[in-house]
C-alpha cells in the first residue's frame, strides 16, 4: 500500500472530490465535449479534472489506479534548490616542488667532515652540512687577501678577486673574516639554504666531489602537494581554487582541508585521466611523501536550479525522457534537456519541465513501453484516417449511384455509418473512414 499512498498523496484531494472540467478524445486533444461519449474515431472520451497542470495529448498513457499499485509507481515533485557535485578519486602525497632546494658546488674538492649525515634528518636554514677542502678555493682566497692588502678594498684587483669568490657562492661573512684574521681557512663549511628535511644525500666522508654535482636535496614538508587523477568526463567540473578534502587509509574519519592548486594541460592517452595537483598544509608532518589518500574535490555548485531525481530520467539514445502526471493513472512522456548531474541522486533540468510538475521516479519503464505502443497505434490510425479521408473526398465528389439510391425503395433496409451518413450500403460492415460498425436503418 505504500507506493499507492505516495501516488495518492501527490495530488490535490481525493478523486471523488475533484470536478470534471470537460471530456476529450484520448487520441485528439482538440476534440472536447461537455459530457461523456465516443470520439470521432470510436474511442471512449476521457475526463479532464479541474486543477490539472497539463492537458492530455496523444502521448498520454492511461493506467487503471489499481494497476498503479501493482506497477509500483512512485512520483516526486520538480523543485528548485542547490545542486553540487563532489569528485572522489585517489591521490599520492608528494613534496611541493616550490619547497625543494638542491645543494651543489661550483668548485671541486674533498669532503673533510659531514655534519648532516642521515637522509630524513631535519635541518635548519644556515646549519652546517659538511666542510670541504678545495685547493682552487684556497688559492682564490689568498689572491683576494693579497689584493686587499696591496690596493685596499676599492682597487680593481681586490674587486675582481672578491667577485670571483662571490660567484662561487662564498658569503660576504667569509670575505670579512679573511680580512679580519689576515689568514685563509683550509676548509669551508657549506650550510643549508633552507629549513626542511634531507630528502636525498649523495656524499660521504673523504669523497672527492666535482663542481656541479648535486650533494643534498632538502625539502620543506610543512606544505605538501597531492597529485590526483580524475576521469575525462569529470574534468570540466574541476577549477583552480576549489576546496578539497583528503583522508588517509589508516586515519579513517580525519579530514585534511586543501584546495586545487594546478590543473595539468594534457590528458593521459592510456588511462583517459587528467592530472590535478592539490595543496595541503602539513604542520605536524603527518602527510608523508609517497602516501596514498582518498581525495574528494568539491566540484561545481549551482544555487536555486530546477532539479529532479536522477532515477526519473530515461535515457533513449540522444533523448532524455521523463513521465509527468497530473492525475492518478494518467502519465505523459516529456522530453527534457539536463545539465549538471549532482550528488544526492539529483539532476539539473535546463528545459522541458516547470516547477511544481510531478514526475514518475519508479515504474516508468513499463509506462515507456505502453507509450511507445500507443504512439505506434496512433501513427497507424493517422495513416488509415488520411487514406479514408481521401476516399471520402472522392466519394463526395462522385455523382450518386443507383446502388445507393433508395428513394424509390420506401420501407427497405440499408446500412450506414452513424458518423458519416454518406456511407450507405446494402449489407453490414464497417465504415471505410472511421472503422465503426455500420448500423441498420429503414427508408421512410
Amino acid at each position: 500500500m505504500t507506493s499507492l499512498l505516495l501516488v495518492l498523496l501527490s495530488f490535490v484531494g481525493p478523486a471523488s472530490a475533484r470536478k470534471i472540467k470537460h471530456w476529450v478524445a484520448p487520441m485528439d486533444s482538440a476534440y472536447i465535449s461537455d459530457k461523456p461519449g465516443k470520439s470521432p474515431m470510436g474511442m471512449d472520451l476521457v475526463p479532464v479534472y479541474e486543477g490539472e497542470k497539463r492537458a492530455l495529448s496523444a502521448g498520454t498513457v492511461t493506467v487503471d489506479p489499481v494497476m498503479v499499485q501493482n506497477m509500483g509507481v512512485r512520483v516526486a515533485s520538480v523543485e528548485r534548490g542547490p545542486i553540487y557535485r563532489n569528485i572522489r578519486t585517489i591521490g599520492e602525497v608528494d613534496v611541493a616542488e616550490s619547497e625543494i632546494s638542491v645543494v651543489n658546488l661550483r668548485f671541486s674538492g674533498w669532503i673533510e667532515q659531514i655534519y648532516a649525515d642521515e637522509t630524513g634528518r631535519e635541518v635548519k636554514r644556515g646549519q652546517g652540512l659538511f666542510s670541504i677542502y678545495s685547493p682552487e678555493l684556497v688559492a682564490a682566497q689568498k689572491e683576494y687577501l693579497l689584493a686587499y692588502n696591496m690596493g685596499g678594498p676599492v682597487s680593481e684587483l681586490t674587486k675582481s678577486a672578491a667577485e670571483r669568490l662571490r660567484l662561487w657562492d662564498i658569503p660576504e661573512a667569509e670575505l670579512k673574516k679573511i680580512v679580519s684574521r689576515q689568514n685563509v681557512d683550509r676548509n669551508l663549511v657549506i650550510r643549508a639554504p633552507r629549513s626542511g628535511y634531507i630528502l636525498q644525500k649523495n656524499v660521504v666522508d673523504g669523497a672527492r666531489v666535482k663542481a656541479g654535482k648535486d650533494l643534498y636535496r632538502i625539502g620543506n614538508l610543512k606544505k605538501i602537494w597531492v597529485t590526483a587523477e580524475v576521469y575525462e568526463f569529470d574534468a570540466p567540473w574541476i577549477k583552480v581554487g576549489q576546496s578539497a578534502n583528503m583522508e588517509l587509509s589508516f586515519q579513517r574519519g580525519k579530514q585534511y582541508a586543501g584546495q586545487v592548486n594546478y590543473i595539468y594541460p594534457t590528458l593521459n592517452r592510456k588511462s583517459r585521466t587528467l592530472k590535478v595537483r592539490l595543496e595541503f598544509s602539513n604542520p605536524g608532518v603527518e602527510l608523508k611523501p609517497g602516501m596514498f589518500a582518498t581525495v574528494r574535490i568539491q566540484g561545481q555548485r549551482k544555487e536555486e536550479v530546477l532539479r529532479i531525481p536522477t532515477e526519473a530520467i530515461l535515457h533513449s539514445g540522444e533523448r532524455q525522457i521523463v513521465f509527468i502526471t497530473s492525475a492518478i493513472g494518467k502519465y505523459q512522456a516529456q522530453e527534457i534537456v539536463t545539465g549538471l548531474v549532482g550528488d544526492g541522486h539529483l539532476t539539473e533540468v535546463l528545459s522541458g519541465l516547470a516547477q511544481g510538475d510531478t514526475v514518475v521516479t519508479s515504474g516508468q519503464f513499463l509506462l515507456d513501453s505502453e507509450s511507445q505502443l500507443q504512439e505506434a497505434v496512433q501513427k497507424l490510425l493517422a495513416t488509415r484516417l488520411q487514406t479514408n479521408n481521401k476516399a471520402q473526398a472522392q466519394a463526395d465528389s462522385a455523382p450518386p449511384t443507383s446502388e445507393h439510391d433508395h428513394s424509390q425503395d420506401s420501407g427497405s433496409l440499408y446500412f450506414t455509418c452513424p458518423m458519416h451518413p454518406t456511407i450507405v450500403q446494402d449489407s453490414p460492415g464497417s465504415c471505410p473512414i472511421c472503422g465503426m460498425d455500420l448500423v441498420k436503418k429503414q427508408h421512410q
